[in-house]
């Protein structure tokens, strides 16, 4: 994954403003895949779950009783997800290696994707996902447009 990406609304731009993904009636579109998005927003339980046009599952689902903590299984990886901040909804991607990207919505609806010490290492079809379910979560645009 490059260094800072950003969502606006359904869409996922570089820096340079290169569209890498796009969702579309609960379908995302990104780089010839299409991933089939099933979520469940709501104050008591948050899941989503995505299927690739080539049959790999990906999830994400809270750990406990609040969205603090969000874990995923993206095919054979596994990611935690975790707030930084009790008061702050920004969170960090951890991968096997460690810290791969940190995901932070901002006050005006956009949720920057910042790669970290291992971004390389994550597949680019994961952090879109997994920033996806990001902003399905915790972005101050609760529903974002379709």
């Amino acid at each position: 994954m490059a260094t800072i990406w950003t969502w606006t609304g359904n869409e996922l731009r570089d820096e340079l403003g290169g569209l890498i993904a796009q969702v579309r009636s609960d379908v995302i579109h990104t780089n010839g895949e299409r991933l089939l998005i099933e979520s469940t927003p709501g104050t008591m339980v948050f899941r989503a779950r995505a299927t690739s046009s080539d049959g790999r599952v990906f999830t994400v689902h809270q750990r406990g009783m609040t969205v603090g903590r969000l874990v995923a299984q993206c095919g054979s990886a596994a990611y935690d997800l975790p707030r930084l901040s009790l008061w702050r909804k920004e969170r960090m991607i951890y991968g096997a290696q460690g810290p791969m990207a940190r995901i932070r919505p901002l006050i005006s609806g956009k949720v920057q994707v910042v790669g970290e010490q291992y971004a390389e290492e994550l597949p680019d079809l994961d952090a879109v996902f997994l920033s996806w379910a990001c902003v399905l979560v915790d972005s101050p645009v609760r529903r974002p447009k379709f």
